[in-house]
């Protein structure tokens, strides 16, 4: 099993650290991966780490990173803002990118996904294809209704910060999310896209990918019957990691014989 490599790269003087996952055979490209609001690089139940581990034996390099405030990056929870963390993965896309420049493969779950797929519409000649799980692009309607995930933000409008999963999260996330557009530029994206949504996901609403078609005609939408917003069941999640895998390489030969 190749070695992985502990990296890290600076956003505004806090340290972002990651893992590179070198391609166990002749290389296919590489691919960068974002994980969700409050997660980390491992993602639940380790599945961005297992996914990583599927595309090297395949021959990509996966970089995967921590946002600031989560894993084990610096930077305070109470301090994660949308603007901020497209910054963030900008600079990890050039990271990924190195010298060549070359084209980078996307795969983000929930919040990430939804970042990701902004940063394609941002700079879309640098991605060579995006693959969206629960992209969260109903983030800013819920937050101007006053709520994440179900629960009221009345403590922010009391001065005190909203308790996520045990971590304080400030009003700067609610503040800077209430304008923001999630599907703003979609349309400049014209990679390949796949999109991939649990039927019983309570957190997105498999609703929300359907936007994402809407504004993207290439792309393709695969359902996973009972599967929940982290994929948390074995059997749900094994399809998902093998169509999303299908797709990148499809992509990926595609690139290469052009």
């Amino acid at each position: 099993m190749p070695t992985l490599r502990q990296i890290d790269i600076s956003h505004r003087g806090l340290t972002l650290c990651g893992t590179f996952y070198p391609a166990d055979r002749s290389p296919m490209g590489t691919v960068m991966l974002a994980h969700g609001f409050s997660g980390n690089r491992i993602g639940p139940g380790r599945l961005l780490s297992d996914f990583a581990r599927r595309l090297q034996a395949e021959g990509f390099a996966v970089l995967a990173f921590d946002r600031a405030g989560h894993g084990e990056s610096e930077g305070a929870f109470a301090d994660v803002t949308v603007p901020d963390e497209l910054a963030q993965l900008s600079e990890m896309l050039d990271y990924a990118q190195g010298p060549s420049r070359a084209p980078v493969h996307l795969v983000g779950h929930s919040l990430g996904a939804m970042e990701l797929a902004c940063l394609a519409a941002e700079r879309p000649e640098d991605v060579a294809s995006l693959h969206l799980w629960a992209p969260a692009a109903n983030f800013a309607d819920e937050l101007r209704a006053g709520q994440i995930q179900g629960r009221s933000l009345a403590a922010l409008d009391e001065g005190r910060p909203f308790d996520f999963q045990g971590q304080a999260l400030g009003p700067a996330f609610r503040d800077t999310g209430l304008a923001f557009d999630p599907l703003d530029g979609l349309e400049r994206i014209a990679c390949p896209v796949s999109l991939h949504h649990g039927s019983e996901d309570a957190i997105v609403p498999p609703a929300v990918t359907e936007t994402y078609l809407m504004r993207l005609p290439q792309a393709v939408r695969r359902l996973y019957p009972l599967a929940d917003h982290g994929f948390a069941r074995h059997d749900q999640r094994e399809p998902l990691m093998a169509a999303t895998l299908d797709a990148i390489l499809e992509a990926a030969r595609a690139r290469q014989a052009a």
